[in-house]
């Protein structure tokens, strides 16, 4: 059986996503009119649950997404001296990820910013996708055994309130003492 990082969403009440497995590690609230989750499991210890507020009348709009990826042993016990390190080596590997599917692709240098009293790492990009204009924010952060990512990203015609409401999300995040 697969172990899930969990991710509980507060909106409102409390839900929580039904992808979760006990003790949940990320507490969010997702800003109103960001609907979802889409959410999907690419691989043994992964998970993504996504959020979109849609541009008024476009299919389109401002991504939310929280992505945990339990890595067991593997990082266990990491001194807390070390998080800030491997969290700017996480974020630069999805960014990556982020860049091949972009063209004329720039991105910030990694900066350390705390997310829920934990060293993380951020980074601003943009690029184009399919002819559109983008820009994003992406954020890393080691709790206990997971890599959580947080990803916003959005288009030149995305109200700017839309980031803002998503970027607050993300920085508000707290973690469950079982990470």
């Amino acid at each position: 059986m697969r172990r899930f990082a969990g991710v509980m969403i507060l909106a409102g009440a409390l839900v929580t996503n039904a992808a979760a497995s006990p003790g949940d590690l990320v507490q969010i609230v997702v800003p109103a009119g960001f609907e979802g989750p889409t959410s999907a499991d690419p691989g043994p210890g992964a998970h993504i649950d996504g959020y979109v507020r849609h541009i008024p009348g476009q299919e389109r709009g401002t991504l939310l997404q929280i992505t945990t990826y339990d890595f067991g042993s593997k990082l266990k016990d990491m001194p807390k001296e070390e998080l800030a390190d491997a969290a700017e080596h996480y974020l630069l590997q999805f960014l990556g990820g982020v860049e091949r599917k972009r063209t004329g692709f720039h991105a910030s240098k990694p900066t350390r910013v705390s997310l829920g009293k934990i060293p993380a790492a951020r980074v601003e990009w943009t690029g184009t996708a399919q002819g559109e204009a983008m820009s994003g924010v992406m954020y890393c952060v080691i709790v206990g055994t997971t890599v959580v990512e947080f990803h916003t990203q959005g288009f030149r015609d995305s109200p700017p309130s839309d980031r803002v409401d998503a970027l607050r999300a993300i920085e508000s995040v707290k973690f469950s003492a079982a990470g």
